[in-house]
């Protein structure tokens, strides 16, 4: 389990508001380039029945920023945060960071000025989070996908869940207890909507409270909270 902070360097970069997709292909493009895994990476993953986990996610852009008609224009330095429960996976990208700084994200030119590895581990039952990317989760009956808000009362239940399966998946054994997500400062400003290849998605930032036991919480640590981590979506920084 590796964490991996990313600074770029870029003159002015504009790219749409829905940019995840983007930054996904990218990590995976300098994948492939630096030794062929990249298809391996988006191919993979581990199975609960017919679901499938990549154990890795990716945090939203930071970096000082103007909004304007459906875009984003950051202006100079740019900073993302990938981790993955799988060593290998970081190990692969910090290669092919090293060996090839330039990257391309939406047909715009980024240059890797910094990158910092670490291994950080949850010791405590509880912690208090912020999220660093929306967490976002769903439920799919008679082909209409309802998206739950903090505020319903399987919000809790259902990122449990998915925590049991991704666990279950990645280790072989259903976890002896169950985690438990609280919002803490969460609003209507909080709520984020956006589309991954023509797929609305709807999650939520702010503020929350996540316990259970610090094995459990250090693995969604590296793989993130909720659905479609590794779309970018359920990364968290502890508080």
């Amino acid at each position: 389990m590796k964490s991996i902070a990313i600074t770029f360097r870029s003159n002015a970069l504009t790219i749409p508001i829905n940019y995840q997709h983007g930054v996904q292909s990218m990590l995976y493009s300098a994948l492939q380039a630096a030794g062929g895994r990249g298809e391996e990476w988006h191919d993979g993953g581990f199975y609960y029945g017919l679901r499938r986990y990549k154990l890795f996610t990716f945090s939203s852009l930071r970096g000082k920023k103007i909004i304007a008609n459906g875009k984003i224009t950051f202006e100079s330095l740019i900073y993302l945060d990938v981790r993955g429960v799988q060593g290998d996976f970081c190990d692969a990208l910090l290669e092919a960071l090293e060996k090839n700084p330039k990257l391309t994200l939406l047909g715009a030119p980024l240059s890797v000025l910094a990158v910092q590895c670490s291994t950080p581990q949850i010791q405590t039952g509880t912690v208090n989070i912020k999220m660093l990317s929306p967490v976002t989760v769903h439920k799919t009956e008679n082909e209409k996908t309802h998206y739950y808000t903090p505020l319903d009362t399987d919000f809790s239940e259902q990122v449990c869940e998915n925590f049991r399966r991704k666990y279950t998946a990645f280790t072989g054994q259903e976890p002896a207890d169950s985690i438990v997500l609280t919002p803490q400062r969460v609003g209507v400003k909080d709520k984020y909507v956006t589309t991954f290849k023509g797929t609305y998605i709807t999650g939520w930032r702010g503020e929350y409270s996540l316990s259970g036991r610090p094995e459990y919480l250090t693995f969604l640590y590296y793989c993130g909270l909720g659905a479609r981590n590794s779309d970018g979506f359920g990364m968290f920084e502890i508080l």
